[in-house]
C-alpha cells in the first residue's frame, strides 16, 4: 500500500470520527437542553408553590394578602408591610419566570398560563399601589412587560377569587 492510499484512508477515517463526534455532541446538547428546561420548570413551579403555601399557612397572612390585593387602604402599617413583602417575593418569582421564558428555557404553553396570572395580580388595586413604590427594583424589561399590559385585555375576570 502506498503512502498516498494510507493517507487517504486516514483522512477518511478522521473525517468519519469527526462526524461521529459532532453527532454525539448534538445528542448530548439536546439531552442537556431538555434537562435544563425540566429543571427550570421544576424550580419555577416550586417557587410559585412556596409563595402560595406561605400565604396559605396563616389565616392572618391570607387575610392581609387578600385585603391588600383589593382594598389596601384598609391595612394598617404593619399589615401593609407584610403585604408588600409578599408582593416582592411573588413578583421576584414572576420576574424570574419572565426572564426564563425570554431566554427560551420555559416553553410557550407553560408561559401562557402564568402570563395571565402574573398580569391579573399586577392589575389588582393593591399591587398597583405597591408597584409604584417598588417598580425600580425590577428589571427594565420586566417593568415594560407589566406596564404595557392592559387590564381589560386579560382573559381572567377582574373579579375572580384569588
Amino acid at each position: 500500500m502506498s503512502w498516498q492510499v494510507a493517507t487517504a484512508v486516514s483522512e477518511i477515517l478522521a473525517a468519519g470520527a469527526v462526524v461521529l463526534s459532532v453527532v454525539y455532541l448534538a445528542v448530548q446538547i439536546r439531552r442537556n437542553t431538555t434537562a435544563t428546561h425540566s429543571q427550570t420548570h421544576y424550580l419555577t413551579t416550586t417557587a410559585l408553590s412556596e409563595t402560595a403555601a406561605t400565604i396559605a399557612s396563616s389565616t392572618e397572612l391570607s387575610r392581609v394578602y387578600r385585603l391588600g390585593l383589593s382594598n389596601p387602604e384598609e391595612l394598617d402599617e404593619e399589615e401593609y408591610f407584610r403585604f408588600a413583602m409578599i408582593g416582592t417575593s411573588q413578583f421576584r418569582t414572576f420576574e424570574n419566570l419572565y426572564f426564563q421564558y425570554r431566554a427560551g428555557l420555559v416553553n410557550a404553553g407553560f408561559w401562557d398560563g402564568h402570563r395571565e396570572n402574573i398580569l391579573w395580580f399586577y392589575h389588582r388595586p393593591g399591587m398597583q399601589i405597591w408597584w409604584k413604590e417598588k417598580r425600580l427594583g425590577f428589571s427594565k424589561d420586566f417593568r415594560e412587560f407589566l406596564e404595557s399590559s392592559i387590564a381589560s385585555e386579560l382573559k381572567s375576570p377582574g373579579d375572580r377569587r384569588v
